[in-house]
């Protein structure tokens, strides 16, 4: 049997993006500078950077610090820039602080970070290793075909440094004799990130405090070992960068330039990130793939143009189209379903990309799109979506339904909740809470319930045993 499937503007812009000549190929005649310029990439950079960029095969790299098991959405940012270039005919390399994740970057921060054991900071390597090496793969995949691009994909690995190679074994004298004497204590506490610190009521330790001389070490490393000459990191990195450009030059002889990205902020100025509490992580173990593709789909009309610049390659020209159209008609969410399709392709694949397009058309798309599904597609399609497991019970009230299945917090919120009209049963409003839990209310694909609450929030239930029908 042909099920039918009511196609929605999801499916529609999921077809404009898969079929049109949106997929940018590598082009090594790209203005590198320009293209960061207007695209908002570029917060503040060294003065001879631009001209640097010129010659192709240029290496720039950004560093992470292994302070979680996963990257953050505030981390792409950064990643992105280095794909721009990449794609503009440059080189980027990755470097994990698999030794300087033991002190943890204190920019941007008003508390020391939680120490981490040697075995948890190993294990963060690792899973940020994959992530970065799986963005790449994406990335080579969505820009080109050919057997070059796959070639590449090949080696991306080789892209992706810790720099626990340069400290395996180091000694701390020597280090300071050869190292720490080209950096002057005046220069380093008038960094904006310690000066805060210092008047934080934690104050800063010294391990934290003597991180900026790591920083402009690993630069050294990269460009004396890797022919890599330019450092991009957040708009508070800028001064660490610095510090870095001014060492190679005493050390080299050799001019480093340095850029900063702007830090990830909504509309309203608000920080996001790791430091602020409010992340979202690029692992699907912390943050689900629906959530992922669902925090883009409801990025504000003010933040559409800025982010779609930020988190994909679409030429500009598409994007000046893409928000026009969009702000046409808002509600059908044109602009935010191709970023939130552009950036889950990059960051989980194509296949993913298409798993949370297709929830999200069931989700929200025509309700009678949940009734033409079978049990597994429903549960492939909604693996993400949060769930909970419940013992059947036809005693219980669709008040203790909306507590028991997450819903609401108590009864009383819960009676509330259905009273005002906020709570669906299979897209069905549900307006008595005293109303029994039926079987029939488990007609869907028998065992499963797909409770809403307001006009954006699922849940599924899955139910243990069968109801006597």
């Amino acid at each position: 049997m042909i099920r039918k499937v009511h196609l929605t503007p999801f499916n529609l812009i999921y077809r404009y993006v898969n079929n049109s000549t949106i997929i940018n190929k590598c082009d090594a005649s790209t203005d590198a500078y320009n293209t960061l310029l207007e695209r908002g990439l570029l917060a503040n950079c060294t003065s001879y950077l631009r001209q640097h960029l010129q010659s192709p095969n240029r290496a720039a790299y950004a560093g992470v610090d292994p302070t979680a098991d996963s990257l953050h959405v505030g981390n792409l940012v950064t990643f992105m820039t280095l794909l721009q270039l990449r794609r503009a005919g440059h080189v980027p390399y990755f470097v994990i602080g698999g030794a300087t994740g033991l002190i943890g970057d204190p920019s941007g921060r008003l508390k020391e970070r939680e120490p981490l054991s040697v075995n948890t900071l190993s294990h963060n390597v690792k899973q940020i290793q994959k992530q970065i090496s799986n963005l790449l793969h994406n990335d080579y995949k969505m820009w080109s075909d050919d057997d070059k691009a796959r070639q590449l994909a090949r080696n991306v690995d080789d892209l992706i440094i810790s720099n626990a190679t340069w400290y395996e074994n180091f000694n701390i004298v020597p280090f300071l004799s050869s190292v720490g004497r080209h950096f002057r204590m005046g220069a380093m506490l008038s960094r904006e990130s310690v000066k805060q610190r210092l008047n934080s009521p934690d104050g800063m330790n010294l391990t934290e405090f003597f991180y900026q001389v790591f920083q402009a070490y690993d630069f050294q490393r990269m460009s004396t070992k890797y022919n890599c000459d330019i450092q991009i990191g957040g708009s508070d990195q800028w001064g660490n960068i610095v510090a870095g450009c001014e060492f190679i030059h005493k050390i080299d002889g050799k001019r480093a330039h340095g850029l900063t990205v702007p830090l990830l902020t909504n509309a309203k100025g608000e920080k996001l990130g790791k430091s602020f509490g409010n992340a979202v992580w690029l692992s699907r173990a912390k943050t689900s793939l629906h959530e992922f593709y669902q925090y883009f789909m409801r990025t504000e009309d003010e933040d559409i143009e800025r982010f779609l610049k930020f988190f994909t390659f679409l030429p500009m020209n598409d994007i000046q189209n893409i928000v026009a159209r969009h702000l046409e008609k808002p509600e059908d969410r044109y602009a935010t379903t191709i970023l939130a399709n552009e950036v889950t392709r990059l960051v989980h694949g194509e296949e993913c990309m298409r798993e949370a397009s297709n929830a999200t058309t069931i989700l929200y798309g025509n309700p009678d799109n949940l009734n033409n599904l079978t049990t597994s597609e429903l549960q492939k399609s909604l693996r993400d979506v949060p769930n909970v497991r419940l013992k059947w019970d036809d005693s219980r009230n669709m008040a203790e339904l909306a507590l028991h299945s997450g819903a609401a917090p108590s009864f009383n919120q819960g009676r509330k909740l259905i009273e005002n009209g906020g709570f669906y049963i299979n897209n069905v409003k549900i307006m008595d809470y005293k109303a029994k839990v039926q079987s029939n209310m488990r007609k869907l694909v028998d065992r499963i319930t797909v409770v809403r609450t307001g006009k954006k929030n699922y849940r599924l239930i899955y139910w243990i045993d069968q109801a006597n029908d």
